[in-house]
């Protein structure tokens, strides 16, 4: 009986010890298998970094020239205040030499150039009149290039 009872023990031995086999070998496969997820996500994980950080430079390009463009935007309105400062004093300065323009031409001066502008202008049409009476046209007279004679209705004078 006691070569039975250390029979038992020794398969119950043995039978624990290919358990225990049997789980670290289980154990094994799970720690490679586990490391190599590692390994992988380590991978990953730098390669997702690297993306990370590269949005996070486009994202600070993009606000530098969202920045400079605003600063672009404040030296405009800053020049359009100064432009409309300018125009206010051209339009003061244009006033008063509209004012000044106006006193001139009604009074004495602007009379007498007046008078001048009507004497000249009706000296010019009378001269111009007096030409048109030496060349003897007529209203609605068409005259012959080669020789010179006016025509009427296909009648040479």
């Amino acid at each position: 009986m006691m070569q039975t009872a250390a029979l038992i023990a020794a398969i119950s031995f043995a039978l624990l010890a290919l358990a225990g086999m049997f789980a670290l070998v289980k154990l094994a496969r799970f720690m490679s298998e586990s490391s190599f997820l590692v390994k992988d996500l380590r991978e990953r994980g730098g390669v997702l970094l690297d993306r990370a950080n590269l949005a996070v430079d486009g994202a600070q390009a993009a606000v530098d020239r969202a920045a400079t463009q605003l600063d672009r935007a404040d030296s405009v309105t800053a020049s359009m205040d100064e432009l409309g400062t300018g125009m206010a004093e051209l339009a003061g300065q244009v006033s008063a030499l509209a004012s000044f323009g106006r006193a001139l031409t009604s009074g004495p001066v602007g009379r007498a150039a007046a008078v001048a502008y009507g004497v000249r202008r009706a000296v010019g049409l009378r001269r111009s009149r007096a030409a048109q009476a030496d060349r003897r046209t007529l209203p609605g007279a068409v005259m012959d290039r080669e020789s010179r004679k006016f025509e009427t209705d296909g009648a040479t004078r």
